[in-house]
C-alpha cells in the first residue's frame, strides 16, 4: 500500500510522467475499500467503477475478470477486497490516471 500512496503523492504534486516501465515490471496491489459503479467523469476519463479507501480513489479495469462488470454492480456500495496490478495511464483532463487491472474482486471480510 505504501507504493500506491507514494505514486498518488507524486501524481498530486504534478511530477513528470514516468518513462514506460521495462518489460516484465509490475506493481501488485490489494485494496480494502468501498466499491462504486456507474461513475461518470468529464471527457469520459473513468472506467466507470472505482474503489475508495483512506481518502484515495482508484479506477478499476474489470476486463480481465470473468463477469467483472456484473459482479461489480452486485457489490456496488459495499466493502470489497480488490486485488490486481496498478498501472499509470495518460489522461486528457487529468495528466495521469491510476488504474487497477482487477484479478480478484470479493466482499471484504468483516473487521474485528
Amino acid at each position: 500500500m505504501a507504493i500506491t500512496q507514494a505514486l498518488l503523492m507524486l501524481l498530486t504534486l504534478g511530477a513528470s510522467p514516468a518513462p514506460p516501465p521495462p518489460a516484465g515490471d509490475y506493481i501488485k496491489v490489494e485494496i480494502r475499500g468501498t466499491l462504486r459503479t456507474g461513475i461518470m467523469a468529464v471527457g469520459g476519463e473513468t472506467t466507470g467503477t472505482v474503489v475508495s479507501a483512506r481518502g484515495a480513489k482508484w479506477d478499476l479495469d474489470l476486463t480481465q475478470l470473468p463477469e467483472g462488470r456484473k459482479r461489480a454492480e452486485a457489490l456496488d456500495g459495499r466493502a470489497v477486497l480488490v486485488r490486481g496490478t496498478l498501472e499509470i495511464r495518460p489522461g486528457v483532463e487529468r495528466r495521469e490516471r491510476a488504474i487497477v487491472t482487477v484479478t480478484s474482486l470479493e466482499t471484504a471480510p468483516a473487521t474485528r
